[in-house]
């Protein structure tokens, strides 16, 4: 079982192209930002097995080689887009905490990261060779110092760039009308989910609204002015479809933590269990990685027969817990046995973590609507 889930090529994933590109300009020239929109499967005549499809920022879609017969035809930019974070590592020159998307770690000094962006725009000693980790738990790629490289400028839906709506536009008329400009203001994660995964967007009449640009593997906009978006080092990125090693997730210092230190455990329940043995041994509450603290607040799933499952043994349920489905509230208490009691609309409740998803609001609603939307579609 692969102990790391963002390892793999997954939807969402920013890419260029790569080594073994020979496809002209269907990415609008060297330098063209794409989306994973589709991953190729075992049968599938027009999409087999490590190919995917990519959507370009200037409209053009097709599929690509991502390890089939042996070809790479494309470079992974950026992964932040599926999740990908660095919890405890801080960019040592934006300062940004939580890494998100790939890390870049000095062989030369100590203790010194830096992120995708900073590490492209030159940021340290280019005469410092570094390391690549695609992922918090794949193993480390070395790199040549980047002193005389040939940097290639990056472009498509960056901030500055015209766009009128995309292939998976489910807004309506948000944008004005079909073929309507905007101009995108920002580019930024959503949520705590992804990193550098939806385009803010100022339309004519003056609204601003978030649209996808790989969230959940969804591309809302279509480039037709590009924009600058920094550079990269092509012979620095890893080839789509040749993961990284993975590493055992254990610490290269003695000590790692100390007394009062905030942990959460990361190892699927399989390879937790396994890995207990003759350590303490397997208690099935293991299972149930409680994240959430005194003052989180929370939504509680809205899934009626799954809360009334999970809630078995923690708490239980009752139906006068029925107006709390869907609502945002605030943990007051945890509990020995790692259950929350929760204050949701004027009441308190007990429930199991697993019933509960960690909320921050956003001032854009879009995302939350397009979720609510599937849910109500997939419940009927």
């Amino acid at each position: 079982m692969d102990p790391d889930p963002q390892a793999g090529v997954q939807v969402g994933m920013r890419v260029v192209r790569g080594v073994d590109w020979k496809w002209g300009q269907q990415d609008g020239g060297e330098g063209g930002v794409g989306t994973v929109v589709e991953l190729g499967r075992h049968g599938s005549p027009s999409t087999p097995d490590r190919t995917v499809v990519v959507q370009w920022d200037q409209g053009t879609r097709t599929n690509y080689r991502a390890g089939y017969q042996g070809a790479h035809d494309l470079l992974l930019y950026d992964n932040a887009q599926i999740g990908v974070r660095h919890p405890n590592i801080i960019c040592d020159c934006c300062k940004r905490h939580g890494l998100r998307g790939m890390r870049w770690k000095c062989r030369v000094c100590f203790d010194y990261d830096l992120c995708t962006q900073c590490y492209m725009h030159n940021k340290h000693d280019l005469t410092h060779a570094f390391e690549r980790y695609e992922t918090a738990h794949s193993r480390p790629v070395t790199l040549s110092p980047r002193q005389g490289l040939p940097r290639i400028p990056l472009r498509g839906i960056f901030q500055g760039a015209k766009v009128v709506r995309g292939p998976d536009w489910e807004w309506g008329s948000q944008d004005g009308g079909e073929g309507k400009p905007g101009r995108v203001v920002d580019i930024r994660g959503w949520d705590v989910e992804t990193g550098r995964s939806v385009a803010s967007v100022t339309w004519a009449d003056g609204t601003t609204n978030v649209y996808r640009v790989g969230h959940k593997g969804k591309v809302d906009l279509k480039c037709v002015g590009e924009a600058a978006g920094g550079f990269y080092y092509k012979e620095h990125l890893p080839r789509l479809g040749k993961p990284a090693e993975l590493q055992r997730r254990v610490s290269a210092d003695g000590q790692p933590f100390q007394h009062g230190d905030k942990v959460k455990c990361l190892l699927d329940t399989d390879v937790l269990r396994e890995m207990q043995e003759g350590h303490g041994g397997w208690n099935p509450r293991m299972a149930e990685h409680n994240s959430f603290w005194v003052g989180d607040v929370v939504r509680v799933i809205d899934d009626l027969d799954a809360v009334k499952r999970l809630q078995a043994g923690h708490g239980e349920w009752t139906d006068d817990m029925a107006p709390a489905l869907g609502r945002v509230g605030k943990v007051v208490k945890v509990f020995g046995d790692g259950n929350l009691r929760v204050a949701v609309g004027g009441q308190r409740w007990t429930f199991s973590p697993s019933c509960l998803a960690a909320y921050r609001p956003e001032e854009d609603a879009n995302l939350d609507v397009a979720e609510r939307a599937r849910e109500n579609k997939s419940g009927h």
